[in-house]
């Protein structure tokens, strides 16, 4: 975050470095040529009071919100509570065992430790200078391109998800296609084929109905014979 800080707010401006813009667009993958964003590519300036107001009130109950789960007297977190609630929050951060504080201390020393680890090297690599960042990209190697990558958690959600959907939409549609419509349409021309073939028995002349009743009966009396 210090990186980001330090690149963004201090030194000299480098929105119109055209070096860096390349250096960006290599990274990114992009083959388009820049456009050209008028103010936005010329002077840095303050934001308007329609989002720095919004901005600075969001900031406030974020820096509040880091007051969740202190185990001390937390009024802040009293006062999220539900009313009825209020006095058994105070009471039970009052009321922590020595142990819990203890391993609360070592943990958020550990998360500031860190912190400042982290802060100290942003200082030193991009506010003073004095460690280089790309000699300490090239000295991790793999790891510094697998963190590049976002821990390439992009390649394999595309892989799984988005392909891996496509895919077992395109199997879908085969079945739909190949199988269900084809049964469907199966039956569609066997009844066409049944209708077509019942029309000509239904021709309404009673010696051909008699005839149809004479073969049924002879062919019963023929399969009982030989039965």
């Amino acid at each position: 975050m210090f990186r980001m800080y330090f690149n963004t707010f201090e030194g000299e401006f480098r929105g119109t470095d055209h070096h860096l813009i390349e250096m960006v667009k290599q990274d990114n993958g992009s083959t388009a040529p820049e456009e050209e964003h008028g103010h936005h590519s010329s002077k840095p300036h303050e934001s308007p009071l329609s989002m720095t107001f919004p901005l600075v009130a969001l900031a406030v109950p974020s820096i509040a919100i880091g007051l969740v789960g202190t185990p001390f007297a937390n009024y802040f977190e009293s006062f999220i509570h539900a009313p009825g609630e209020v006095v058994e929050a105070v009471t039970q951060f009052e009321m922590l065992p020595q142990e819990e504080l203890t391993e609360f201390l070592i943990m958020g020393g550990n998360s500031v430790g860190i912190g400042l680890i982290g802060i100290s090297l942003a200082v030193l690599m991009y506010a003073q200078h004095k460690i280089d960042p790309a000699a300490v990209a090239k000295f991790m190697g793999p790891l510094y391109e697998f963190s590049k990558r976002k821990w390439y958690f992009d390649e394999v959600y595309d892989a799984l998800f988005v392909q891996g959907s496509r895919r077992l939409s395109r199997q879908v549609l085969e079945v739909d296609a190949k199988i269900v419509d084809g049964v469907v349409n199966l039956t569609g021309l066997v009844t066409l084929i049944t209708g077509e073939g019942l029309k000509y028995l239904e021709n309404g002349r009673a010696q051909f109905y008699a005839l149809v009743i004479f073969i049924g009966v002879l062919g019963l009396v023929v399969f009982s014979a030989a039965g």
